[in-house]
């Protein structure tokens, strides 16, 4: 505890000005690379492409101060940043050639003094940058990167000066370099004109002169000017052509596409009425969220996207300034900006569409009317009309659209406390929160939308029968619902209660609202966790899940990373571990798994050790993932005394009566073999464990019976497995009237039970049927591989069963990112990925391949040279040994 009050009370380092070289880059409409990528290609790219900038930085000295599209890097010597921005246009068009793809960057280099502190690790983790940099060089560089042309290198007359004295620094490249000065140039916001210079290669850099714009001029004298006699003429074609464009134009418009989003701005309140205030917010976002075609940024991130601007969120206005860079930032098309104002006795509500890359407004829409009654049909005429002008068809908006008075509330009071709660619940003051809902349902009982809130923050707090109750308020007021609400409200109450059709349900969710983020994100969660699956769809959806968008990112992106390391794909999930790391996210239990996995285990321990310590009392289900973790990263490393000692360990933490005290129980039953140092009949405490898993589950909630069912179908498996038939078939009888999901992990269970039972009864061929159909669907356990290999021996087919060793030993990712209620399996799963070696050995010598047989036992012997301390083990590889003898 003392360790984290110092972190989080330490004193920021003092800061200091020092003399160094800026160089900004920046990717040339990276935006377009999006479109025409799509989001997962792009984000492979510009991954690419960071990667390939950080390191030239590293190799030329530099370091890397900020990232948005591209990289602003300091340096301690002009030369330096030549040299990297050189190399970096040189590599990139390597880049392009070997990806196919047109990507290009600008620079912008310039010396001078800056301030430099370093944020503390409390700021850093609410999102700030580790290094601060600040001073009047960084808007110049600033303006020299957005004045110069695509492949173009400018840089300042100081940096030119001291850069082109060193350039035999440069070595072999100087032959190609070539230096231009362009003029002197005049830059908006910076008083003295700068002259300006670029340096390139030939064939690479543009070398001419970057072109004007509004933001930048070139100085140039008087005489060289247009001629007096033609700006009259000019003035004089102006006063002839100005009206009459005015009076021809079409209307601007934003190029505004389906699924683009919007940010939503602070209500520019002209009435003096504070009853405005936030509930027009709210109102104006409630009706646009009612569109499918219209994605509305939520509140959550824009205070979070608000708060990486470094500025309070809660006091800050998001008016056009504000709102237009938090819509480049999160990649929002347009910003709209309301105003209420009483005119002439008739209230007036408009709304501006802002352009957030010039911040003017394209259009705006009117709606008057009479008292407040008028404003939410008012609000609703505006929502309307915003729809089509933004390019929603006429019929959708009206089809999927609900007058405001029914879906929120007309009591304007009730509204603003909803909009003021929610504001809390975006701050994690869910107590706040609670209470402001419920003074909003005071004042509007009906106000059904709120029950979902309420149901979300019991959820959120695993008061599974809270919840249940709000979820069902909510519905029983379903006409006062959105289309989406509604949905979404069904679909928790179905996970609420783990009816057999909750799967469906999200994946109805996701399908109708794709963008909804909760839709996403849950399916994706369920998918992985419920059903097992890590196939392109689960990753598909939790990718969209993962969009920069979504406040809740960062979870969505372990999630990515947990189903990427399913997939053995290690390099990807680590780079996404530490994606969500360096956003904050705190839990590394999959990271680590995703280094174990590698057999990287003093890495893997390190990188556990800083995860959050749980208490498991309050934290039941994260401890536990954590020590079923430690447990299998010790079996994998063939240390069972350590194993068995953690095991011991975990089970005293445990109250005796908690579930996942018995998922500890059931783990170290799964690892007896392995840790057992005289082995004996398993059948009193399998006995005793299912026992204990039956009585738990006669007054056990819905949530709970799906972990112990998990528990019992397990000792099912063991006791079949164990030549225990009567006790297997007394734990499948305890569950025989059980219905479940064909997708869920439990009815797979089930099958696998059912089909060791039959092997182990005599019936193989039954056995090989019904695990070959399991396999072949999505989603199918480790364990399902582990009993089909024994299966196929029992079958007598050994050349099938060495394929499925060969599977369970290149599939050790799988094993520990699959879920299996309470990570019942993970130990296990990984040590049948090390045992696989050893079956490998057996199954070879029986197919007459002994060099096989031979690999496969040295493979064994290197991953767990400490096997033989388990007697059965030591018997087996006792007994290849000397079938390989000469």
């Amino acid at each position: 505890m003392s360790a984290v009050l110092t972190d989080q009370h330490e004193a920021r380092p003092d800061a200091s000005s020092m003399l160094r070289t800026l160089a900004l880059c920046d990717l040339v409409d990276s935006t377009a690379l999006v479109e025409r990528l799509g989001d997962r290609e792009a984000a492979e790219l510009i991954r690419k492409h960071d990667r390939l900038a950080r390191t030239l930085a590293d190799r030329h000295g530099g370091r890397e101060i900020d990232k948005t599209d591209g990289f602003m890097m300091m340096f301690d010597r002009p030369i330096q940043a030549v040299a990297f921005a050189l190399d970096y246009q040189r590599s990139l068009k390597q880049l392009n050639a070997a990806e196919k793809t047109e990507l290009s960057a600008r620079v912008g280099i310039h010396v001078g003094d800056v301030v430099v502190w370093d944020n503390s690790r409390e700021d850093i983790a609410k999102g700030a940058k580790p290094v601060e940099v600040e001073g009047l060089v960084k808007p110049i560089t600033s303006r020299l990167m957005s004045l110069a042309l695509p492949g173009q290198i400018l840089l300042s007359n100081i940096a030119y000066a001291l850069a082109h004295r060193a350039q035999g620094e440069l070595g072999e490249q100087l032959e190609l370099v070539r230096w231009r000065t362009h003029g002197r140039y005049r830059f908006r916001g910076v008083p003295d004109p700068v002259p300006v210079f670029e340096v390139g290669e030939e064939g690479l850099a543009p070398l001419k002169a970057p072109p004007w714009s509004s933001k930048a001029h070139r100085e140039v004298p008087f005489w060289r000017r247009p001629a007096t006699v033609v700006i009259e003429a000019l003035v004089v074609l102006a006063l002839i052509a100005i009206p009459a464009v005015m009076f021809l134009r079409p209307d601007p418009a934003i190029a505004f596409a389906s699924r683009d989003w919007v940010v939503v701005g602070s209500l520019n309140n002209l009435t003096g009425e504070t009853v405005f205030d936030d509930a027009l917010e709210s109102a104006l976002r409630i009706g646009l969220e009612q569109s499918r075609y219209v994605n509305v940024l939520p509140d959550l991130k824009v205070r979070d996207t608000i708060t990486r601007m470094q500025r309070d969120p809660d006091t800050t206005e998001v008016n056009r300034e504000v709102g237009s860079e938090v819509a480049i930032r999160d990649g929002a098309r347009a910003l709209i900006l309301p105003t209420i104002a009483e005119i002439g006795g008739r209230v007036r509500i408009t709304a501006e569409v802002i352009d957030p890359q010039t911040q003017t407004t394209v259009y705006s829409e009117t709606a008057d009317g009479i008292g407040k009654e008028s404003i939410l049909p008012s609000l609703d005429t505006i929502n309307d009309r915003l729809r089509v002008r933004l390019g929603e068809a006429l019929a959708t908006v009206t089809e999927n659209s609900m007058p405001l008075e029914k879906v929120a509330t007309e009591n304007l009071d009730a509204l603003r406390a909803y909009s003021l709660g929610s504001k809390s619940y975006a701050r994690g003051q869910f107590d706040e929160a609670m209470v402001l809902y419920k003074q909003a349902l005071e004042l509007d009982p009906e106000f059904a939308s709120i029950y979902i809130r309420i149901g979300s923050i019991h959820a959120s707090m695993v008061q599974t029968d809270k919840a249940i109750e709000a979820f069902e308020a909510a519905l029983a007021k379903r006409e006062r619902l959105t289309p989406r609400d509604t949905l979404y409200a069904e679909v928790m109450l179905a996970g609420l209660r783990a009816e057999p059709d909750v799967f469906a349900k999200w994946e109805a969710l996701f399908s109708r609202y794709p963008d909804f983020f909760a839709g996403s994100g849950g399916y994706a969660y369920m998918s992985w966790r419920d059903a097992n699956r890590f196939d392109s769809k689960t990753l598909a959806v939790a990718q969209a899940s993962a969009s920069p968008q979504n406040p809740g990112r960062l979870p969505a992106l372990h999630l990515l990373g947990i189903l990427n390391l399913g997939n053995e794909r290690f390099a990807d999930a680590l780079s996404i571990f530490s994606d969500a790391e360096s956003g904050g996210f705190a839990y590394t239990q999959y990271h680590a798994a995703t280094e174990a996995a590698e057999r990287k285990f003093d890495r893997a321990n390190d990188t556990l050790a800083r995860s959050p310590k749980f208490d498991p009392e309050k934290y039941l289900h994260a401890y536990a993932t954590s020590a079923a973790l430690a447990v299998a990263f010790a079996i994998d490393r063939g240390e069972f005394e350590a194993a068995r000692a953690h095991l011991a360990e975990v089970q005293s933490a445990l109250a005796d009566q908690s579930v996942l005290h018995g998922v500890n129980e059931v783990i170290a039953l799964t690892l007896a073999e392995l840790t057992n140092s005289q082995p004996g009949s398993q059948k009193q405490p399998l006995g005793k464990a299912l026992d204990r898993a039956t009585g738990q589950r006669r007054n056990a909630s819905a949530g709970s019976r799906s972990f112990l069912d998990s528990q019992i179908l397990v000792l099912a498996y063991l006791a079949a497995h164990d030549g225990l038939p009567a006790l297997s078939k007394s734990a499948l009888a305890v569950l025989k009237a059980e219905k479940y999901a064909p997708y869920s992990m439990n009815n797979k269970l089930r099958l696998i039970a059912e089909a060791e039972l039959a092997r182990t009864s005599g019936d193989a061929t039954q056995a090989v049927r019904i695990l070959e159909a399991l396999t072949q669907e999505a989603g199918e356990p480790v364990l399902a591989h582990v009993a089909l290999l024994d299966a196929y021996v029992s079958a007598g087919e050994p050349r099938k069963a060495l394929a499925e060793a060969r599977w369970l030993a290149s599939h050790r990712g799988r094993a520990y990112a699959e879920y299996a209620p309470g990570n019942v399996l993970t130990p296990f799963n990984v040590s049948q990925t090390n045992l696989a070696l050893l079956r490998g050995a057996e199954l070879a010598l029986e197919a007459n391949d002994r060099k096989a047989a031979a690999n496969q036992l040295e493979s064994f012997r290197n991953v767990w040279p400490a096997a033989g301390q388990s007697p059965e083990l030591a018997r087996r590889i006792a007994s290849v040994q000397s079938a390989l003898s000469p």
